[in-house]
């Protein structure tokens, strides 16, 4: 979920944490062998890349304690604490709840979360995979590591400007099946979207944080930062052109490249791969991989994208 509920604001908190090594394990306690009814929902929170924000890399991190920074162009937001604790989790909550929040994005009072919790991709699960979320999350053991606040950006700081980013850019309801398409295509087209948010790195934004849409997975940026994401249309040129589905497959699987190299172990997609694709089933991956190589090939250069430049230039300052 690189998500749930980051809120309220007051001031920017700073934390150090010691990075646990790249093949270390997260810190995701196994399930005891009479949870067959967990399983489904174990599984989503690492393919749906909850696991990166509320069990984060740090040597020091407790599972579902969050803690994780975020830049983004709304503002420095930290992950927050989503385990069964009452007071500093979401251990109050119903599934109700718990539905709205990833359906809606709004908390059970009612306000709204920012978009640095990914429920504009969340709202697409079916109601099946969020109840297993759900039961997962509920049965896990409580921690009481409090959330830290959020900083926002301008203009974001302003009143009613997260109303119209919202109306802007959020949709809600689950993703539905294109009848005209075969099963495999449509099973990647709801892990790209709605699972594990492919199109939300993958795609540019501008400055107020929008989608451009018309580079759907042509490559994208954080505004906030300088990471650039690859495009991943079929493109000969900046794209995925040279890949076979096999290849993409095998590299969600190992981060290994067609050409023999390794995604470097600093490299957020590496992370990704350690604690998220990789436990996506190979069907899942080839799913992935079919999709994508069906999408228009689109020659944007995201490395070229302004907001990256820019970006690139303030890390550079000393």
């Amino acid at each position: 979920m690189r998500i749930l509920l980051w809120l309220m604001l007051t001031g920017c908190a700073k934390t150090t944490h010691t990075e646990r090594l790249p093949d270390a394990p997260a810190p995701v306690p196994p399930l005891p062998e009479d949870a067959a009814e967990l399983v489904r929902g174990a599984a989503l929170y690492r393919t749906a890349s909850c696991i990166g924000c509320h069990s984060p890399p740090f040597s020091d991190a407790e599972h579902l304690g969050g803690g994780r920074d975020l830049p983004t162009v709304f503002g420095v937001f930290y992950t927050p604490n989503i385990s069964p604790d009452a007071e500093e989790g979401i251990g109050g909550w119903s599934e109700a709840d718990f539905i709205t929040a990833m359906r809606e994005g709004r908390a059970p009072d009612g306000s709204r979360y920012w978009p640095t919790f990914p429920y504009m991709t969340y709202t697409k699960m079916s109601d099946e995979d969020l109840h297993a979320l759900w039961l997962y999350l509920s049965a896990q053991p409580a921690v009481g590591v409090p959330s830290l606040p959020h900083t926002i950006n301008a203009p974001y700081r302003y009143p009613g400007m997260l109303g119209i980013w919202r109306t802007l850019s959020f949709r809600s309801g689950a993703l539905q099946p294109d009848p005209d398409q075969s099963v495999q295509w449509n099973r990647g087209r709801y892990l790209v979207e709605a699972v594990s948010y492919c199109d939300q790195c993958h795609t540019p934004r501008n400055s107020l944080g929008l989608v451009k849409k018309r580079h759907y997975m042509a490559g994208g940026a954080n505004p906030g930062k300088a990471d650039v994401h690859p495009n991943l249309t079929p493109d000969p040129d900046v794209g995925l052109g040279g890949w076979s589905t096999d290849d993409i497959a095998d590299y969600l699987a190992t981060g290994l490249k067609p050409d023999g190299s390794q995604t470097p172990a600093h490299d957020i997609m590496a992370e990704k791969i350690h604690d998220s694709f990789s436990h996506h089933s190979p069907e899942d991956r080839a799913a992935i991989a079919a999709y994508l190589k069906s999408l228009p090939p689109d020659d944007f250069d995201p490395s070229q994208w302004g907001m990256v430049k820019r970006a690139r230039r303030r890390a550079d300052r000393p």
